[in-house]
């Protein structure tokens, strides 16, 4: 008959086997996940589960943790702030927003900011003189630190000279 009807025979005779539910095995994964305080995960709770001589794969104790919601807590560590006490001095504003009726190099002034060189992010330090707008010296650097600015004001009696030599004949 099933070769008239071309079926495969197995679709007749098959027959649905229960499956059987490992009762303790889910009791102690929920007795583990609630000793963690509910923060272990289908991982730590196999570890946890191997020391007691239950061998079960992780998507088993997924299963098992999903069937009876069981949800880890994921809990991050919380860093304390430190506070420093860098920066924090207080500095009177000198310039207040005059610019323009500076002496020369009397305010000299720095911008960082960053460029792609070579396919690299780089940092590039100027330093200013606002009685000109005038670029005094400069810096680029790999790292964006306090030797970076160094750097630019060392490289401010190299401008000058240069120039000295290119327009003083």
């Amino acid at each position: 008959m099933c070769r008239v009807l071309k079926i495969a025979r197995s679709t007749i005779y098959y027959k649905e086997n229960p499956r059987e539910i490992d009762v303790t095995l889910e009791n102690s994964v929920i007795d583990e996940f609630r000793k963690s305080r509910n923060n272990y995960g289908a991982r730590k709770l196999k570890v946890m589960l191997s020391r007691s001589q239950f061998h079960v794969s992780r998507r088993k104790i997924g299963k098992i943790m999903s069937k009876y919601s069981l949800v880890s807590n994921y809990t991050l560590r919380h860093g304390r702030k430190s506070r420093n006490d860098m920066n924090n001095d207080e500095i009177a504003n000198v310039v207040e927003r005059k610019f323009d009726e500076r002496a020369k190099y009397e305010v000299v002034v720095s911008d960082l900011t960053y460029i792609k060189i070579a396919g690299k992010w780089h940092y590039l330090c100027v330093l200013l003189d606002l009685c000109g707008r005038k670029i005094l010296g400069s810096a680029v650097g790999a790292q964006k630190n306090a030797k970076l600015v160094e750097t630019a004001f060392y490289n401010v009696n190299k401008v000058h000279d240069w120039c000295k030599r290119t327009y003083v004949r």
